[in-house]
């Protein structure tokens, strides 16, 4: 275990948000700047949202779909793209809000030295270390799962040296509360209002209700400080400590959210005495207690992968970035990278808390980039993508959850905007489950707001989750249920076309357009995306009942619906087309490539089943470019990846590792999508949906298992020519550990978690018990 593949250090302070470092539980999340004489923690709780359950509708809306639908099959694009941008589309989702911040102060006459900051990602401890007069310093930093609250202890090397402030800031509108050693602030999030008379363009303000049913979400942040030695006064809105050998601090944040459609006031939760009750059981166990407990439950899922490139270059993390992009070889950067996304899953979704949004669960905004959601045609599903893969399965339960609670909403969606069954869900949704279309009829919103085909994507993940687990009982209580109400909506909206298949009309490929006649148009009869997650919708549904023994009407409509499906065409220039015309883009290197789904994370497009639809995906990703936003470029690792092209996949990581801020002395600006100096993702700005693209892209390098056998390193990058990765995941229930030598296969070792039959790319089989190891050999 390389500590340079764990580790991130600096020897200078972070200069912003995007240099500071994160640590979490999942619920609580606090960004460290490790500043010397102002130290700041970045604050978020997951649940911390404005609003409150709202139900937008539009009057008419599943007319003015069918009338579109029309006018689609006539060929009148844009003409349908109007009436559903004026008649179907609604408002806005709520917005994830920063909570504030806690401030540590320090004054020194002389400047520090031998300063250093670190996260070691093997204990998800944040270590801040620097000498001032002789005096050597230290802050450590967590925030622990079990306990459910941030420890901050502070010590130096000379008996009662310490000397320091610390005061709480709201970042919302807060009523602040002093105690002799503690902290406070109370408060309700505001509600982003939009006018319900006015739907034309984005029309929102934050404003604070004026009545119980008007107030946003309560919240209470309460930090406790006990010190050793010293003395603790209360002076201008702080508390200062003076002549301490140590001090700890303990803070949480807690919230009244009670449910997605609970009110948080009218129904909401105690809030104030929890927070309370957590601080005091911390401060009962003390810190050295709390410490080994944090990294004991840490580690019980950070240790079970890990990637090993080799020893990498010796430097501080951003000086590793600028070697790297100076071409300077250090395979343990990639190893870094692939860990911190580990990371991240574990300290942004645990169980019973909040799925990771486009931040994950860190945002130091009050009206943040895109509103901070949930967006589900691409990012909400990239942020858990490596999580199976990658033996983090415990943490997959929050999307879960929201899934769940999504198609609940969607319900009543379904019925209200296009009087149909089942469930359906757009392109955004929130802590409240918003379910309808965005837009608020502004001219051009087409591009986003009229996808409707989150669900079946979402469904992908809960069939997943099954074939990765083999958790039966979930398969029968919770995804086939979902996945048969969401087929259900899209069989209710079938029709045929003039060759006489089956599409989903009119439709949308994400955010994408094209121009036809000088016009630029997002909406045709239907789109390639649509159509591949229709279909394998309807082929995950009817394996799932196969393993439950059910039948349905449902079942059967989709049975006789699947042939029937207008599947991919192929374009004049060997692109897969993404329309049902051959509509020239309006941006020919478009940071999205939806209709690419059926090659991932869809499974209908493989080099061997299909090879011509798999040659037409590389055409288009080929006309697409490489070099996009951070996200995107994470994708694109991916689609590389099932292409068995390990060398391009590679020279997509690199470009995702471009230093977009705080570039190195003498490098130009560069505007497009990369990488923070702290890793987070660049897309820009911050998107978190990019480390965990990347992350999934390494895994689908060395490991595949869509295509009912396991294929073991099918996309190695010649840089590669050594290493190992152990506890990958693999559907079918196995945990693969791989070692290659000078580019080859040397060992796998395959753990079995029930009794059934390997399959192997080479046709090899192996037989097995539950628990079995399977060794294979070069």
């Amino acid at each position: 275990m390389h500590d340079n593949s764990h580790i991130l250090s600096y020897l200078q302070p972070a200069a912003n948000w995007n240099e500071a470092l994160p640590i979490g539980n999942g619920r609580l999340g606090a960004m460290v700047y490790g500043s010397v004489e102002n130290e700041c923690y970045s604050l978020n709780e997951d649940s911390l949202w404005s609003g409150y359950p709202m139900q937008y509708t539009r009057e008419n809306a599943p007319e003015a779909f069918k009338k579109a639908r029309a006018m689609a099959m006539q060929g009148k694009y844009l003409e349908a793209q109007r009436l559903l941008e004026q008649e179907h589309t609604g408002f806005w989702s709520q917005v994830y809000l920063c909570a504030g911040d806690l401030q540590l102060s320090f004054h020194y006459a002389q400047p520090p030295e031998n300063y250093s900051r670190t996260l070691d990602m093997r204990t998800a401890v944040h270590t801040m270390r620097y000498t001032v007069g002789g005096v050597t310093y230290t802050r450590e930093s967590f925030i622990s799962h079990p306990a459910q609250c941030l420890v901050i202890r502070l010590t130096c090397d000379k008996q009662g040296a310490l000397d320091f402030s610390f005061r709480l800031s709201p970042a919302l509108d807060a009523a602040l509360q002093m105690e002799d050693t503690a902290l406070a602030f109370e408060g309700n999030a505001p509600v982003c209002r939009y006018h319900p008379t006015v739907f034309q363009g984005n029309s929102k303000e934050m404003t604070p209700g004026q009545t119980k049913a008007e107030l946003g979400m309560g919240f209470y942040a309460r930090a406790e400080m006990e010190q050793q030695g010293g003395y603790a006064i209360r002076r201008g809105g702080g508390i200062h400590v003076f002549g301490a050998d140590s001090a700890t601090l303990y803070l949480d944040i807690r919230t009244s959210f009670n449910g997605w459609d609970q009110h948080p006031v009218l129904n909401g939760r105690p809030y104030v005495q929890p927070c309370r009750d957590a601080l005091t059981a911390a401060r009962e166990k003390g810190f050295d207690a709390l410490r080994a407990e944090h990294i004991r439950d840490h580690q019980s899922l950070y240790q079970a992968a890990e990637m090993d490139l080799g020893e990498g270059l010796s430097l501080p993390t951003d000086q590793r970035l600028y070697a790297h992009e100076d071409g300077k070889e250090d395979n343990a950067l990639y190893a870094l990278y692939f860990h911190f996304a580990r990371y991240l899953t574990i300290a942004s979704s645990r169980e019973g808390t909040q799925a990771a949004n486009l931040q994950g669960i860190w945002c130091d905004y009050i009206t943040p980039p895109w509103n901070c959601n949930y967006t589900i045609n691409i990012n909400a599903q990239m942020n858990y993508w490596p999580t199976l893969q990658t033996n983090l399965a415990a943490c997959h339960e929050p999307l879960l959850r929201l899934i769940r609670e999504l198609a609940q909403s969607g319900r009543e969606t379904a019925r209200r905007w296009y009087d149909a069954p089942g469930t359906v869900a757009h392109h955004n949704t929130d802590l409240w489950r918003m379910s309808t279309p965005v837009g608020a009829s502004i001219v051009g919103c087409g591009l986003y707001a009229c996808w409707n085909f989150s669900m079946p994507w979402l469904c992908q993940h809960l069939w997943d989750h099954y074939q990765f687990t083999g958790d039966e009982a979930f398969l029968r209580e919770t995804a086939f249920p979902i996945m048969e109400e969401t087929a259900a909506f899209c069989l209710s909206q079938l029709m045929e076309n003039e060759q006489g298949k089956l599409i989903f009309a009119p439709a949308t490929s994400p955010e994408n357009e094209y121009l036809l006649e000088g016009k630029v148009i997002a909406l045709s009869q239907y789109s390639a995306m649509n159509q591949a997650l229709m279909q394998e919708l309807f082929l995950n549904l009817l394996q799932a009942a196969n393993v439950l023994g059910c039948s349905s009407p449902v079942l059967e409509s989709a049975a006789q619906a699947l042939p029937r499906l207008q599947l991919f065409s192929i374009g004049k220039d060997g692109e897969l087309l993404e329309w049902n015309e051959n509509f020239d883009e309006k941006e020919i290197h478009h940071r999205h490539i939806s209709h690419l789904y059926g090659l991932h994370p869809g499974h209908s497009i493989t080099l061997d089943t299909t090879p011509e639809w798999a040659e037409a995906c590389k055409q288009s990703l080929l006309r697409r470019g490489d070099e996009s936003t951070g996200w995107a470029m994470g994708w694109r690792i991916n689609q590389w990846a099932r292409l068995r092209d390990g060398n391009h996949a590679l020279k997509l990581i690199d470009d995702q590792l471009k230093v977009v801020e705080g570039r190195k002395p003498g490098c130009e600006p560069y505007r497009g999508g990369g990488t923070y100096l702290n890793l987070f993702d660049a897309h820009p700005p911050f998107q978190i949906d990019g480390n965990f693209g990347a992350c999934a892209g390494m895994a689908e390098m060395l490991l595949q298992s869509q295509e009912g056998f396991l294929r073991l390193l099918p996309a190695l990058p010649d840089k590669w020519k050594n290493g190992s990765v152990r506890g990958l995941r693999a559907r079918g229930g196995y945990t693969v550990d791989i070692v290659w030598e000078k580019g080859m296969l040397k060992e796998a070792v395959i753990t079995a978690d029930k009794e059934g039959i390997l399959h192997l790319s080479d046709g090899r089989t192996f037989p097995h018990k539950a628990g079995q190891v399977i060794r294979i050999e070069a």
